[in-house]
């Protein structure tokens, strides 16, 4: 199959501005648009999934990523069942440990072993199964849904548990392919102890993407956002895998992270992106360019790109995208498939 581009939403912009996003991504032949769920910062995902479920009719409608800290999985289960079926099956549960939604609380991201107890009972509860969740038997009895579930990860442990229990991964670990083989390792490490190969996963990758024929007007879009990208590979991404001028470059970029200015470009920590932290992080660069870039990382196995659309104006990068860089990456794809066939 041929790879497919997503984009992701932060809505830290107004509702109306998501849904015309969501609605010109279907147009333009995006696969899917992956929601932000972080609400002490953003607009509520799920209600935006929702509206864009009546709104579109082939838009895959995800999470990136939700959590499982604040909220339950009774309460997970609930809202995914109910997306999948205003969807009419389109619905991606991309979930996670946490980061800005708790870090602004005050709280801490999920332990993975708490997070692993909480994912098997929200499988159960999609499938309408009575199951036992902190000494009491609970069950949804209306559903009968399964909904893919997607684990975002960066780190060796969590990489290694979305290869064991999760439907496919989304994982975020910069544009270098020496990480991302990183992270394929891992995956595949966690999904061969469970008896499975990286072909029974979905591989997702997330990016931070901006194409224009001025590389530096992309980078400057894109700044927010590759701080964002930034920090998550500099907290989970084991020092072994960078270079100490790469390393000490994130190092002081992730000390003065304000979370309460999580992926804005006015934020102190998008003014301290390097050179180096973009050629790492993140593809900003000329169409050209980045048909090259993302044919090697598609060469790796990946299945899917999501690259979060977080510039003040992203509609023209979602069209410049969409016309100059998608046909390209998966009719060159496809015909390698098809050579190798």
């Amino acid at each position: 199959m041929p790879v497919s581009f997503h984009i992701g939403c932060l809505p830290n912009r107004p509702v109306q501005d998501c849904l015309a996003l969501g609605r010109r991504a279907e147009e333009l032949g995006y696969t899917g648009i992956w929601m932000a769920d972080s609400h002490s910062v953003m607009r509520d995902a799920y209600s935006i999934l929702a509206v864009l479920a009546a709104q579109t009719s082939t838009l895959q409608l995800a999470t990136g990523v939700t959590h499982t800290v604040t909220r339950h999985p009774a309460v997970l289960a609930n809202s995914w069942a109910t997306l999948q079926e205003l969807s009419d099956g389109r619905a991606i549960c991309g979930i996670g440990v946490g980061e800005s939604a708790v870090h602004n609380l005050g709280l801490k991201p999920e332990r993975l072993a708490v997070f692993e107890t909480k994912i098997a009972v929200l499988r159960a509860l999609l499938k309408g199964e009575p199951v036992e969740y902190e000494g009491k038997e609970i069950q949804m009895a209306w559903s009968t849904r399964e909904v893919p579930i997607i684990m975002a990860s960066s780190g060796p442990r969590s990489l290694q548990l979305a290869g064991r229990i999760a439907d496919g991964v989304l994982f975020q670990v910069g544009s270098d392919p020496r990480l991302v083989q990183y992270a394929l390792d891992n995956i595949r490490k966690g999904a061969e102890e469970a008896g499975r190969s990286l072909h029974d996963l979905k591989l997702y990758m997330r990016v931070a993407t901006a194409v224009a024929d001025d590389r530096e007007q992309a980078k400057q879009e894109l700044k927010g956002y590759a701080s964002v990208a930034a920090g998550t590979v500099f907290s989970t991404v084991p020092r072994e895998y960078f270079d100490d001028a790469l390393y000490e470059d994130l190092a002081q970029m992730k000390a003065q992270y304000d979370y309460a200015q999580h992926a804005s470009n006015d934020s102190r920590q998008s003014d301290l992106l390097t050179d180096r932290i973009f050629d790492a992080i993140a593809v900003a660069c000329t169409p050209e360019e980045a048909v090259q870039r993302f044919q090697v990382l598609a060469d790796l196995g990946i299945d899917g790109f999501v690259w979060p659309a977080g510039m003040p104006d992203p509609l023209p990068y979602l069209e410049t995208f969409a016309d100059k860089v998608i046909p390209h990456v998966t009719g060159r794809l496809a015909a390698t498939q098809a050579g190798l066939a």
